[in-house]
C-alpha cells in the first residue's frame, strides 16, 4: 500500500486489477487530461517573471507534514469522523445511507426496477444529501491506491458541502474544516492533484461562505478560528499558488471582516489579524515573480463621479463594516441573509460587479463631502445597501457551472491591487465609520506587505500610485494623532514605506521631514540660549526653515495640523517622532540624499541643514525646556550616525569599487532603477551642486528683496544674472518666467506688481506662460490665479481679466465666440466665486441667475447650458482661492494636489551612497556637529555616551583631515583642549615647592595640577583623545598647535612630562635636563650689609621670587593616587611621539608649529581671560648677581620651548629655509634683550643657536645666516658673554672644527675673534677659545690676510693671559705653589707662543697668495708676530719666557725677514728688541721673577740683541742709520751694566760688548783713527763709529778700549786676514740657535786671542764659560719645549 508522501517525479501508479467499476475507469480515462492541465498551470506559476532585475526569493513556509498512514486510510478516517459528528445531531441520528442508491445496478444488468418508488428515493436523497456525498466518496476511493488518480474537487466536495450547509452546527462544521486542514497539511492536495485549481476555488468559496447554526459563543468562535486556519493554509501552502484573484479577494474579505467584528472576542480578532498578515506576506512574496499586466491595470479614474465602476469585469473587494451583523459585512455588494434565523452565522460572498462601490455603509449617516486626488468633490449618499437573497439551488447551479468551466487563472496583480486599495481606504482619518482599531489592523497588515514586497510594489504603476498618493496622504494625516498606539504604528509604516519606496517619494519625504522638524521644534519664546553655536559655518543668515521657506511644498505647519492645534509635540509623542526621525537617519545615504535632492535644489528647502541643525540643538538634555525623556540621546545617535556613514563611505570607496552600477548617468536613471538597487555610473559633480546651491541662495535673497521692494529686488536679480540673462528672450518674458517659477515670492505683492499699468507687458508675458489649450475657462482661470493673488481694486482686476481673455481666446475655445465674451465670462466667474463663498452674502446666486446674467453675451448668443452648469458646479464645489489661504482638510488637499503636480516634473529621488559630496556637506555642517559632540562629551552621564562622543571626535577629525579642513580640525583640537582642564595660567605662573614622593620606585611630583587633573575623569579622556588625534593627523594642525603646546607647557612646569622630552644637548655635559628652578646663590647677605635696616631686610625677603613659593603639606593618599592617575594618563597620551617624527609633517603644518612654539615661548596663551593675554613670564624687583638668574626671573617654559623649536628645526634641516626666519626672530629677540632675560635662558639660546649652526655648515645657502648668527653673538654685552662664555665658546669650537671655510670676509672674522678676545681671559671659556684658534691655525687654509692680525692679537692675548693670571695670583706670595688651573694657563701661553712662531713660518706663503707690498707685508705680517713674541719674553712663567726667547731668536734669524729690503726690517731693533730690553729693566715686570731668573732673562735678551746685530751687520753697515742704532745698543748695554746687583749680568754685558767690538773691528765696521781699514771693509763710517762707541763705552767701561785695542807695537808683517763675513754667513745658514751662538763665540774667542795680550787669557776663559752655561740652558729649554709640544 502506498503512503501519503509521494515524490512529485514518481511514475504514474497502476490501478488495481480488481478495479472494474465504471467510476474507476472514468478516473483512468481522465487522468492524462488532468495531468496536462496541472502541468500547464504549474508551468505558468513557476515561470520566472522578473523585469529588469534579479532578486533573491525568500523561502515560503511549508505547511506540509508527513503522515505515516496511507492516504485512503486517512480519508476514510476523516469521512467517519465527519459522519459520526453528523449522527450525533438529532437531524441525522438513526439514519443510514444503505439502500438510498439501490436499483441502479439491477437496471444496468437488465433487471426491472425494485419496489421502492421513485418518490420515496428522491425524498430520502433530499433528506440526507450530505451523508450520500461521503458514501459516494468512500465508494470511489475504496479501490484506489494513489491520491493523484482522484480529482481534488471530488475529494473535497463532501466536506465542503458540510461546511457550506446551514443545517449543520458548529461541531460538525469544525470537524469538516479540520479534515480539509489535514488534507492541506499532509499533502493529500498537492501540485500533482488533478483539478487542483477548481478544488482550491471551491475550498475558498466554501470557507468564505461557511454557514452553521449558532450554539454557544465558544463553539462559534472555534469554527471561525478553524476557518482562519484553513484560509491561511490554503493561501500559504504550495497549492495556494493556483488560487484565483476572485478566490483570494473573498478570502481577504472574510479575514478582514473577522478582524473588524467588535462583537467577536479579542483573541479571535487578533488571530484573524495574524492570519491576514501571513496571507498578505504570501501574496506579496508571489508579487515578486509577476510582471506588469496592462489588462489588469487599475486607474483611479475608473471610478466615475457617482462612484460606479467603469470596468464591470474588474475584481473588487468591499471594505469591512464593523457594524454589520453578518460576515462579511453588510455592504454595497449585497449579502445573503436568512430570514427569521437570527442565530445563524453567514459568511456570504460580495457581489463582484457592484455599481455602488462608494455608497455609504450606514443608513442614517449624513452626507459626507470628500475630495478625490484631483480635488473634486465626491458626494456619497449613505443609503443602505439592498440585500440580495440567495437560495441553495442557485448556489448549487453556480457551483455546477463553475465546475464545468476551465481552470481559474492563478491570482496576480488585480487581487494585490484590490487588497492594497482596501487596506489604504481603512486609514482615511476622515471616514468616521472606520475606527482606530480597524486602522491599527490595516497598519499592521500594510507594514507586513511593505516589509515583504515594498520594493516590488515600485515596479507596478497601479500599486505604486496607491502608495505614493493615498497611502502617504493618510499616513501623514494620522501622524498628527494623539493616540500613542496608532501614532507608533503609523510612524513605523511610514518608515517602512520610505525605506522601500524612497526614490518615488522625493517630495513626500520633504513634506514629512518638514512636519517632523516643526512638530519637534519648540516655539521661539520657549527656547533657551544654547551652550554652543549650532549655526552653520557658511554664515547664511537667511531663514530657510520649513515654515518660512515659501516653497510650494505643503508646509507642515500649515497643512498637517488642524486649526488651533498646538504644533509642538511633548511627552511620548515627541519621543515617537524623534525615533521616527532617527530611523530615517539610520539609512547610510540619508543625509547625502537630503543634500543632493533638497539643499542643492532651487525649488526645495535646505533640508539637510535643517535636520543637522535640529539634531545638534537637541543633542543634549534640557531640564527646563523639554521633557525628561531621552530625546537628546536619539538626536545625538542620529548625528553620530551621519558622521559614521561618511567615514564608512570613505573606507568603502578606498577598499572597493561599487559594483551595482549600470550604464546610465544620474539624469537617465528612473526611480525604478534606483529602487531596484542600481546606481548610476556618474553623479552630478560637487562643483555643479555648489553652483546650484549658490544660485539658490542668491535666488532666495533676491526673492526676499523683491518682497520688500520690487524695484531693488529686480536690480539685485539683474546684477546676479537671474533675469535678463538670455539675449534671445525679451526682458518682459525673462522677468515673467522668473516671477512664475519662483515660489518664494509674496503672492499678494506679485498680483499688485503685475496689475500696475506700467507692467502691462510683463503681465502679458506672464499670462502667456500658461498652457490653456483644451481647458475650460474656469479651469484656466483657476490655474492662473493659483500663481498670484487677485488684487482687490476693480481696475486691477479688469486689467488682469482683459489680458487673460486675450490669451485664452487665442487657444480657440469651442464654446466661446469672441474675445469680449471671454472677458465677460471670466469676470463673471470672479463675481460668481465671490457670491458663492463670501459669508457676508445671504442670498446665493443660483444657476438660473447665473445663466440669466450671461444671456446674449456670447456674440449675441447664449452660452450652452451644459457649459455654464459645469462652470457653476465647479466653482460651487471648489472656491478659487490661493492654496496657502485654505485651512484644515481643504487646505491640505489643495496642497497635496500641488505636491503631486510638482512630483510629476521633479524626477526621482537620487540615491547617493557615495562620498563625492561629503566634503561639502561636512564643510556646511561641521560646526553644529562638533559643538553638539563636545556638549555631549562634557555632559555625558555614562561611559556609553562618552564612547559615542569620543568616536564622534575621532571620526570628525578623520573627515577634516581627509578633506583638508584645517579650521575644522583646529576647532576639534580646541574643543578637546578646553575639556582637558589643562589650559590657562593658574597652573603655570609659578612653580611651587611641590613635594616629590616615591611610588613603586618612581618619583612623582604632587602638584595642584596633578591632583585636579587626576580627579577629572572626562579631562583625562579628552587628553587621550586630543593627543591621539594630533598624533594621527598632525599634518592638518594649524592654530590648534597653540592649545596643544599650552597643555604641554602646564605639564612641563608641573614635572609631568616624560623625562625623554626634558633631555637637551649641551656642549659641556653632553646631555642635560632642563631645570625648573634656577640655582640658588647666597647673595642676599652681602646686600643686607649695605643696608642693615629691618624694613630693607623684610622687603628684600618678601620680594624674592622664591618666597612666593609656598611649601605644600605632606600629600594625602588620595592626592598621591590622583597624581598617579595623572602620570598614567600622560603616559597613555604618548606626548613624546608627537615630536618624534616631526620631520614627516607637511610644510604648512610645520610652519604653524614653529609659530605656535614661538607664540607660547614668548609668554602668550591660547586662552584668554577677558581681553588681555595671560603672560607666563614674571619678574622680580630684586636683581641679584647670580649668573643663573640675572635680569628677569627664570622661566623654565621659555627654555623648554626654545629647545623644542631647535629640535623641530634640526629634524627638518631640509626645510630650514622655511623655519629659520621664525626661529631666528625668536632667538634674536632673546639675545637682544639678554640683559633683561634670565641668564640661563640666554645661555640655552646661545647653545641652541650654535647647535643649529653646526648642523647647517654643510648647506651653502645657510652661510649668510650662520654668519648673521655669529654677528648676533658678537654683539652680546660683555657681562653676558662672561656669564655664558664657557658654553658659547665650546659651541664655537665645535662649529669651527666642523667647517670653518664658510667664514669669509673681514667682518665675519672680526665677529669670531671678538668672541675669542672676550673670552680669552675667561677662567672656563678661554680653553675653548684657545682650542678654536689653534684649530684655525692648524688648518692652513683658514688663515688669510683677513684674519691674520686677529690671530696674532688673540694669541698674544692668550699668552699675556698667563702673565696677568700670574701677577694677580702671586702678587703677594711669589713662591706660591702653582695649581692645576695655573698649569693649564701656563701651558696655553706656551702653546700660544708656539702658534705665533708657526704663523711666522706661514708668512711667506701668505705673501705669495696676497701679493702684498713689502711695506705692507712688514707691518701686517712680520712685525705683529715679532712684537708678540717679544712681549712673551718677560712672562712671569719661566717656561713661557724661555720658549718665547727661543722662538724670537729663531724668528729674527730667519732669512725671509730681510728679503724685502732694509728700511722695514731694521725696525726690529726699535719695535721689538729695544722695548723688550726696556721692559726687562722695569721692576714691576720682574717682580714675580726670582733673582736668577731675572739675570738669566736679561742676559739672554741682551745676547739676542748682540747676535741679531752681528747677524745683520753686513746689511747694517750699508745702512745709513747704523750709528744711531749702535748708539741705542750701547745705551742698552749701559743700562744693563748699571742695573741690579748681580755680578753675572755685569760680567756678561761687557763680554758681549767686547765680542761685538772685536767682530766689528775685524769686519772693518769700526776702526781707530789713523788706521787703514781692511780691504773688505763694509762700513762707510768706521772712524765716526769709533768715536761714538768709545764716547759711550767709556762712561761705564773705561778700561775696555785699552783692553781690546791697546796701542799696538810696530808690526813687521801685516796681521792675518780674517773674514767675518764668511763666518756670519755660515752662522746665518745654521738653523740651530745654540750652534749659532757657539760658532759665534768661537769666532770671537779666536779673534780675541790674536788681538789681546796673554795677561787677559784667564778672564776671557771665565767669560766664555759663563756664556757656554747660558747657551747650555738655552739648549735645555729648547729640548723641553720640543717635548711639551709632542
Amino acid at each position: 500500500m502506498s503512503y501519503l508522501k509521494v515524490p512529485h517525479d514518481q511514475n504514474q501508479p497502476s490501478t488495481s486489477a480488481k478495479s472494474n467499476t465504471s467510476s474507476i475507469n472514468q478516473f483512468h480515462n481522465n487522468q492524462f487530461t488532468y495531468t496536462r492541465q496541472h502541468q500547464s498551470i504549474t508551468q505558468l506559476l513557476e515561470s520566472p517573471r522578473k523585469a529588469n532585475y534579479e532578486e533573491t526569493k525568500p523561502t515560503i513556509l511549508s505547511f506540509n507534514a508527513t503522515c505515516e498512514l496511507s492516504w485512503s486510510h486517512l480519508v476514510h478516517a476523516e469521512v467517519i469522523a465527519v459522519t459520526s459528528a453528523m449522527r450525533k445531531n438529532s437531524r441525522w441520528s438513526g439514519m443510514s445511507v444503505n439502500g438510498l442508491n439501490m436499483g441502479g445496478l439491477g437496471i444496468s444488468m437488465g433487471l426491472r426496477g425494485g419496489r421502492t418508488s421513485v418518490n420515496e428515493v428522491g425524498y430520502r436523497n433530499q433528506e440526507i444529501p450530505l451523508l450520500s456525498g461521503f458514501t459516494a466518496l468512500r465508494a470511489q476511493i475504496s479501490n484506489l491506491s494513489d491520491e493523484r488518480v482522484i480529482d481534488a474537487d471530488t475529494l473535497l466536495e463532501p466536506f465542503l458541502e458540510v461546511i457550506k450547509s446551514k443545517d449543520t452546527n458548529a461541531p460538525i462544521t469544525a470537524t469538516a474544516l479540520g479534515s480539509v486542514e489535514k488534507f492541506l497539511t499532509y499533502g493529500i492536495l498537492n501540485m500533482n492533484s488533478p483539478k487542483l485549481a477548481i478544488a482550491m476555488s471551491m475550498l475558498s468559496s466554501a470557507a468564505t461562505h461557511c454557514k452553521f447554526e449558532s450554539s454557544d459563543s465558544i463553539s462559534d468562535e472555534f469554527v471561525l478560528l478553524k476557518i482562519l486556519h484553513v484560509l491561511r493554509l490554503a493561501s500559504a501552502c504550495e497549492v495556494g499558488k493556483v488560487l484565483s484573484d476572485e478566490a483570494l479577494c473573498e478570502m481577504m474579505e472574510t479575514g478582514l471582516s473577522i478582524c473588524c467584528q467588535m462583537r467577536l472576542s479579542d483573541l479571535l480578532r487578533r488571530s484573524a489579524e495574524h492570519t491576514m498578515i501571513v496571507m498578505v506576506q504570501t501574496m506579496f512574496e508571489r508579487l515578486k515573480s509577476l510582471e506588469e499586466e496592462p489588462a489588469a491595470g487599475y486607474s483611479q479614474e475608473d471610478d466615475g463621479e457617482n462612484g460606479t465602476s467603469q470596468d464591470t469585469t474588474q475584481v473588487r473587494m468591499a471594505p469591512p463594516d464593523p457594524k454589520s451583523p453578518n460576515l462579511p459585512l453588510s455592504s454595497e455588494y449585497g449579502v445573503t441573509e436568512i430570514p427569521n434565523l437570527s442565530n445563524t452565522f453567514a459568511l456570504s460572498p460580495s457581489a463582484k460587479n457592484s455599481d455602488n462601490f462608494f455608497s455609504s455603509l450606514d443608513d442614517g449617516q449624513d452626507e459626507i463631502v470628500e475630495l478625490d486626488i484631483k480635488g473634486e468633490e465626491v458626494i456619497n449618499n449613505n443609503n443602505s445597501s439592498s440585500l440580495i437573497q440567495e437560495n441553495d439551488n442557485d448556489q448549487e447551479q453556480t457551483n455546477e457551472v463553475s465546475n464545468e468551466e476551465a481552470d481559474p487563472k492563478p491570482f496576480g496583480l488585480p487581487s494585490v491591487r484590490e487588497l492594497l486599495r482596501v487596506l489604504i481606504s481603512l486609514l482615511n482619518p476622515h471616514d468616521h465609520q472606520h475606527t482606530d482599531t480597524m486602522r491599527l489592523m490595516a497598519l499592521n497588515i500594510l507594514n507586513a506587505a511593505f516589509e515583504v514586497g515594498g520594493h516590488t510594489i515600485g515596479r507596478f504603476e497601479t500599486l505604486r500610485n496607491l502608495a505614493v498618493d493615498e497611502l502617504c496622504k493618510y499616513l501623514f494625516q494620522l501622524a498628527r494623532t494623539e493616540n500613542m498606539t496608532l501614532l507608533s504604528l503609523t510612524l513605523r509604516v511610514i518608515s517602512t514605506v520610505f525605506g522601500t519606496l524612497r526614490p518615488y517619494l522625493k517630495l513626500q519625504q520633504e513634506l514629512y521631514l518638514s512636519f517632523l522638524i516643526e512638530k519637534l521644534t519648540p516655539p521661539s519664546s520657549s527656547l533657551r540660549s544654547l551652550a554652543f553655536n549650532a549655526e552653520f559655518s557658511n554664515g547664511n543668515g537667511t531663514n530657510d526653515s520649513p515654515q518660512a521657506s515659501g516653497t510650494s511644498t505643503p508646509s507642515a505647519g500649515r497643512n498637517l495640523r488642524a486649526s488651533g492645534e498646538n504644533t509642538f509635540a511633548t511627552g511620548e509623542v515627541r519621543e515617537l517622532l524623534l525615533e521616527s526621525l532617527g530611523h530615517f537617519a539610520r539609512e547610510p545615504s540619508f543625509m547625502v540624499d537630503l543634500w543632493v535632492n533638497y539643499d542643492c535644489n532651487i525649488d526645495c528647502i535646505d533640508m539637510f541643514e535643517e535636520v543637522v541643525k535640529f539634531l545638534s540643538k537637541n543633542s543634549f538634555p534640557d531640564s527646563t525646556g523639554y521633557s525628561i525623556s531621552n530625546s537628546h540621546a536619539v538626536c545625538l545617535d542620529a548625528l553620530l550616525m551621519y558622521v559614521n556613514h561618511m567615514v564608512d563611505r570613505l573606507q568603502t570607496e578606498k577598499n572597493s569599487n561599487r559594483s551595482s552600477t549600470c550604464g546610465l548617468s544620474w539624469d537617465q536613471m528612473t526611480a525604478t532603477d534606483y529602487n531596484s538597487g542600481l546606481r548610476p555610473t556618474a553623479y552630478p559633480s560637487a562643483e555643479e551642486l555648489l553652483l546650484r546651491k549658490q544660485k539658490k541662495q542668491i535666488l532666495r535673497e533676491g526673492a526676499a528683496k523683491f518682497n520688500e521692494n520690487p524695484k531693488l529686488g529686480l536690480q539685485f536679480l539683474e546684477a546676479n544674472g537671474l533675469i535678463y540673462n538670455d539675449d534671445s528672450v525679451d526682458k518682459s518674458t525673462s522677468l515673467a518666467m522668473f516671477l512664475k517659477s519662483t515660489p518664494r515670492l509674496n503672492k499678494q505683492l506679485l498680483g499688485d506688481y503685475l496689475s500696475k499699468p506700467a507692467n502691462i507687458d510683463i503681465l502679458k508675458s506672464f499670462v502667456r506662460l500658461f498652457n490653456f489649450k483644451g481647458r475650460r475657462v474656469d479651469e484656466a482661470l483657476r490655474e492662473m490665479l493659483e500663481a498670484f493673488r487677485l488684487p482687490g481694486e476693480a481696475q486691477q482686476i479688469e486689467r488682469i481679466m482683459e489680458i487673460f481673455s486675450i490669451t485664452y481666446f487665442e487657444t480657440e475655445p469651442t464654446d466661446i465666440e469672441t474675445q469680449e465674451a471671454t472677458f465677460v465670462l471670466a469676470y463673471s466667474i470672479i463675481m460668481l466665486n465671490t457670491d458663492l463663498h463670501n459669508p457676508q452674502v445671504r442670498r446665493r446666486m443660483t444657476i438660473e441667475d447665473y445663466m440669466k446674467n450671461l444671456r446674449k453675451v456670447n456674440d449675441n448668443k447664449d452660452f450652452s447650458s451644459e457649459y455654464l452648469h459645469a462652470i457653476y458646479d465647479a466653482i460651487k464645489k471648489r472656491e478659487i482661492i490661493m492654496p496657502e489661504e485654505h485651512e484644515g482638510q481643504l487646505g491640505f488637499n489643495y496642497a497635496w494636489k500641488e505636491l503631486l503636480r510638482r512630483a510629476e516634473n521633479e524626477g526621482p529621488l537620487i540615491i547617493c551612497d557615495v562620498s563625492l559630496y561629503d566634503k561639502d556637506m561636512f564643510t556646511a555642517a561641521w560646526k553644529p556637529t562638533v559643538a553638539a559632540i563636545s556638549y555631549a562629551f562634557s555632559s555625558a552621564p555614562d561611559d556609553a555616551t562618552l564612547q559615542k562622543a569620543i568616536t564622534g571626535f575621532h571620526q570628525c577629525a578623520l573627515l577634516s583631515a581627509t578633506y583638508k579642513l584645517y579650521d575644522v580640525f583646529d576647532y576639534i583640537i580646541m574643543s578637546l583642549a578646553k575639556m582637558t582642564g589643562l589650559l590657562g595660567s593658574r597652573y603655570s605662573n609659578e612653580t611651587a615647592n611641590n613635594p616629590i614622593v616615591k611610588v613603586q620606585g618612581t618619583e612623582i611630583t604632587v602638584s595642584d595640577l596633578a591632583i585636579q587633573f587626576g580627579r577629572n575623569y572626562k579631562g583625562q579622556l579628552a587628553s587621550v583623545v586630543l593627543f591621539a588625534v594630533a598624533n594621527e593627523h598632525g599634518n592638518i594642525l594649524r592654530d590648534g598647535w597653540k592649545y596643544i603646546l599650552e597643555i604641554i607647557k602646564n605639564l612641563f612646569v608641573n614635572s609631568l612630562l616624560p623625562s625623554s622630552m626634558l633631555q637637551v644637548e649641551d656642549f659641556l655635559a653632553g646631555t642635560t635636563t632642563i631645570p625648573l628652578k634656577p640655582k640658588t646663590v647666597p647673595v642676599l647677605k652681602q646686600e643686607r650689609k649695605n643696608d642693615g635696616s629691618l624694613l630693607s631686610a623684610l622687603s628684600s625677603y618678601l620680594l624674592l621670587p622664591g618666597n612666593f613659593e609656598t611649601s605644600r603639606n605632606d600629600p594625602t593618599d588620595e592626592e598621591i593616587e590622583c597624581s598617579m592617575c595623572t602620570v598614567d594618563c600622560v603616559k597613555v597620551c604618548r606626548l613624546e611621539e608627537l615630536f618624534a617624527d616631526i620631520r614627516l609633517l607637511e610644510q604648512e603644518s610645520l610652519e604653524h608649529l614653529m609659530k605656535a612654539l614661538k607664540f607660547i615661548a614668548d609668554g602668550n596663551t591660547a586662552t584668554k581671560v577677558g581681553d588681555t593675554k595671560l603672560s607666563y613670564q614674571y619678574s622680580s624687583p630684586i636683581s641679584t648677581n647670580n649668573n643663573l638668574s640675572r635680569g628677569s626671573s627664570y622661566d623654565p617654559a621659555a627654555v623648554f620651548f626654545l629647545e623644542l623649536m631647535i629640535n623641530v628645526t634640526l629634524q627638518n634641516r631640509d626645510r630650514i629655509h622655511y623655519l629659520w626666519p621664525i626661529l631666528f626672530e625668536h632667538i634674536t629677540g632673546i639675545l637682544r634683550e639678554s640683559q633683561n632675560n634670565s641668564i640661563l635662558l640666554v645661555e640655552r639660546t646661545v647653545v641652541a643657536l650654535l647647535r643649529l649652526c653646526i648642523r647647517l655648515t654643510h648647506k651653502d645657502e645657510m652661510v649668510n645666516d650662520i654668519l648673521q648668527a655669529l654677528e648676533l653673538l658678537g654683539a652680546l654685552p660683555i657681562d653676558v658673554i662672561n656669564s655664558v662664555g664657557e658654553q658659547m665658546m665650546a659651541g664655537i669650537l665645535n662649529l669651527i672644527k666642523s667647517d670653518a671655510s664658510y667664514i669669509r670676509g673681514k667682518k665675519p672674522w672680526t665677529n669670531v675673534f671678538t668672541l675669542f678676545k672676550a673670552t680669552a681671559s675667561h677662567p672656563q671659556a678661554s680653553k675653548y677659545s684657545f682650542e678654536a684658534i689653534a684649530s684655525i691655525i692648524k688648518e692652513n687654509k683658514n688663515i688669510n690676510s683677513e684674519n691674520f692680525n686677529e690671530c696674532v692679537e688673540l694669541l698674544t692675548e692668550f699668552a699675556s693671559g698667563a702673565s696677568e693670571q700670574e701677577n694677580s695670583s702671586q702678587i703677594r706670595n711669589p713662591r706660591t705653589r702653582i695649581n692645576n688651573t695655573q698649569v693649564a694657563i701656563v701651558e696655553r701661553a706656551r702653546k700660544s707662543v708656539e702658534l705665533l712662531h708657526q704663523l711666522y713660518k706661514e708668512i711667506p706663503k701668505l705673501l705669495n697668495e696676497s701679493n702684498t707690498s713689502p711695506v705692507e707685508a712688514w707691518s701686517t705680517y712680520w712685525l705683529p708676530i715679532l712684537t708678540g713674541l717679544s712681549q712673551q719674553c718677560y712672562s712671569p712663567y719661566k717656561e713661557v719666557r724661555q720658549y718665547a726667547l727661543t722662538c724670537l731668536q729663531r724668528s729674527l734669524s730667519d732669512p725671509e725677514l730681510v728679503s724685502h729690503g732694509t728700511t722695514e726690517w731694521v725696525l726690529i731693533f726699535d719695535v721689538v728688541l729695544f722695548p723688550l730690553l726696556d721692559q726687562l729693566l722695569k721692576p714691576d715686570i720682574c717682580k714675580g721673577f726670582d733673582s736668577i731668573g731675572v739675570d738669566e732673562i736679561r742676559m739672554r735678551a741682551s745676547g739676542i740683541l748682540c747676535k741679531t746685530f752681528l747677524h745683520y751687520l753686513n746689511r747694517l753697515a750699508e745702512w745709513g742709520g747704523l750709528i744711531s742704532l749702535w748708539c741705542q745698543i750701547l745705551d742698552v748695554m749701559e743700562k744693563y751694566m748699571t742695573t741690579g746687583d748681580n755680578d753675572s749680568l755685569r760680567e756678561a754685558v761687557p763680554e758681549s760688548l767686547k765680542n761685538m767690538l772685536l767682530v766689528m773691528s775685524t769686519s772693518g765696521v769700526i776702526n781707530p783713527p789713523g788706521t787703514a781699514p781692511p780691504t773688505n771693509t763694509i762700513s762707510k763710517q768706521p772712524v765716526e763709529l769709533w768715536d761714538v762707541t768709545w764716547e759711550k763705552v767709556d762712561k761705564f767701561l773705561p778700561n775696555l778700549k785699552n783692553e781690546l785695542f791697546p796701542t799696538p807695537p810696530p808690526q813687521k808683517t801685516p796681521p792675518k786676514s780674517f773674514s767675518l763675513t764668511n763666518s756670519i754667513n755660515h752662522v746665518s745658514s745654521n738653523s740651530d740657535d745654540s750652534v749659532v751662538v757657539a760658532n759665534f763665540d768661537q769666532t770671537i774667542e779666536e779673534s780675541s786671542n790674536e788681538n789681546t795680550s796673554s795677561k787677559n787669557n784667564d778672564k776671557d776663559e771665565q767669560i766664555i764659560q759663563k756664556t757656554n752655561i747660558i747657551i747650555q740652558d738655552d739648549k735645555e729649554n729648547t729640548e723641553s719645549e720640543n717635548i711639551i709640544t709632542v
